[in-house]
């Protein structure tokens, strides 16, 4: 159908879809040169390839950055893209930097790989963790759950054991690490241990001073009844001299016993008082140190609490440590992704000299030399402008000079003659004075006279 035809009630043609060519896409990730390789086309393919492996990368990479986010947080979250697609960015255009400098012959690549690849291991290395931690997900924080649950369970035991319901905490488990609670029970138990003691030394006491007294009364009344006691009495009924000092001595051991007596009693009495709330007082002290101990486990972590990526770190760790099998799955699986952010450069590396490179080379070295000149050319037109700048400027300088040389000199002509004007004038000046002095002295001879004499 012509143009004609379609305009005149045809039907017109559609436009041709506009074609997404991913083929030049992933060139453009290599690094490509479109125009050189339009000279080598069987290159294309070469390095579409190339370009898919810089883009696998860069979303393992992603892919790396999203599971490491999601163990640091504890969850998915959207906002999680934003670092993820930087990321991926990044490796992108490093990958993409690392196999697009690389060009010339295999020395110079060597050399040049050689630290790429390096960068390509560290990078690797450190993509490699996230989803090695991944991919052992279950092992690792079934691990770390049993590892918090033994934790809790040490944890309840030592607080338990180092805060008896009586008594002190036994010597060398710990408990200066297991925040040893205070009881007002063991406070009311070492108080009635020290009462107990004055009760004995008290009680020890009233009967020494009753046996005192018991025995200077019985002297008492030997005296009275004139009992013979040998170097105590002296036989003689009576209530003498040593009777009354008898007597005195038993009212005064009397009076010691019923002091001490009193004393114990006291004692006693506080015992009693202390002794009563004690049981109640130790089972408050029970309930707390259940409650101090449920808030001291409800700070530690839980089986349910999110697992951080250091604790899962740790746990691989202690698992693999454990385990033959699963250090060797975990290495191989770590060497598997160092070597997949290692393809770029390995890829370049084993791809050889191609035309394409030496084409490149080739261009790069005439585009320093045309650079070159460029700036050589530039230079020499600077110098030029510069040196014909200093031409005009002298040629100035000395316009100037000469201007002021002939201006100086009119200046001087015209001081001459105005001189010569002054020196004329004055000249007239005097010649008319001494015409009108010569009329004057025609008129008046004796002056004239004079004047001749003169």
């Amino acid at each position: 159908m012509t143009e004609g035809a379609a305009h005149r009630g045809g039907r017109p043609r559609s436009r041709p879809a506009v074609r997404l060519d991913l083929g030049r896409r992933l060139r453009i990730l290599a690094g490509a040169d479109e125009g050189i390789l339009d000279q080598v086309p069987l290159e294309r393919t070469r390095y579409v390839g190339l370009g898919g492996v810089v883009l696998g990368t860069a979303v393992v990479a992603a892919t790396s950055m999203w599971f490491a986010l999601g163990q640091v947080l504890g969850g998915v979250h959207i906002a999680m893209v934003v670092p993820a697609l930087i990321w991926l960015l990044i490796v992108l255009n490093l990958d993409r930097w690392l196999v697009s400098t690389v060009t010339g012959m295999w020395q110079r690549r060597l050399m040049m790989l050689i630290p790429r690849l390096l960068v390509a291991v560290v990078l690797g290395s450190i993509i490699a963790e996230p989803l090695v931690l991944r991919v052992f997900e279950t092992a690792v924080v079934q691990h770390v759950i049993d590892e918090r649950e033994d934790a809790r369970t040490d944890k309840q035991a030592l607080l338990k054991k180092c805060n008896p319901l009586t008594g002190a905490p036994p010597p060398g488990h710990r408990c200066e690490q297991a925040d040893y609670l205070t009881s007002g029970a063991v406070v009311d138990e070492h108080r009635i241990a020290d009462l107990k003691k004055d009760e004995a030394r008290l009680q020890t006491q009233v009967d020494h001073e009753e046996e005192k007294y018991e025995g200077s009364l019985d002297l008492a009344n030997d005296e009275l009844f004139g009992n013979k006691v040998p170097g105590a009495t002296s036989g003689k009924p009576g209530n003498g001299a040593i009777y009354r000092r008898d007597l005195k001595n038993a009212n005064e051991a009397k009076k010691r016993w019923q002091a001490s007596k009193r004393e114990l009693d006291g004692v006693r009495r506080q015992i009693s008082a202390l002794g009563g709330p004690l049981a109640s007082k130790r089972e408050d002290f029970g309930k707390k140190i259940e409650t101090e101990i449920d808030r001291k486990l409800a700070t530690m972590p839980g089986k349910n609490d999110p697992v951080g990526i250091l604790e899962r770190m740790r746990a691989l760790h202690e698992l693999s440590s454990e385990n033959t099998y699963l250090f060797a799955a975990t290495w191989l699986f770590r060497l598997f992704l160092v070597l997949i952010d290692c393809l770029p450069v390995l890829v370049k590396l084993m791809g050889g000299t191609t035309a394409y490179d030496r084409m490149v080379e080739h261009a790069t070295r005439m585009r320093e030399r045309v650079h070159e000149k460029r700036l050589q050319l530039d230079a020499d037109a600077k110098i030029g402008e510069l040196e014909l700048r200093a031409y005009d400027e002298a040629e100035d300088r000395r316009r100037r000079r000469q201007l002021i040389d002939i201006e100086g000199k009119a200046a001087d002509a015209e001081a001459r003659a105005r001189r010569e004007e002054l020196m004329n004038q004055r000249a007239e000046e005097l010649n008319r004075q001494s015409r009108g002095k010569g009329r004057i002295n025609g008129n008046h001879p004796h002056v004239g006279m004079t004047g001749a004499f003169r």
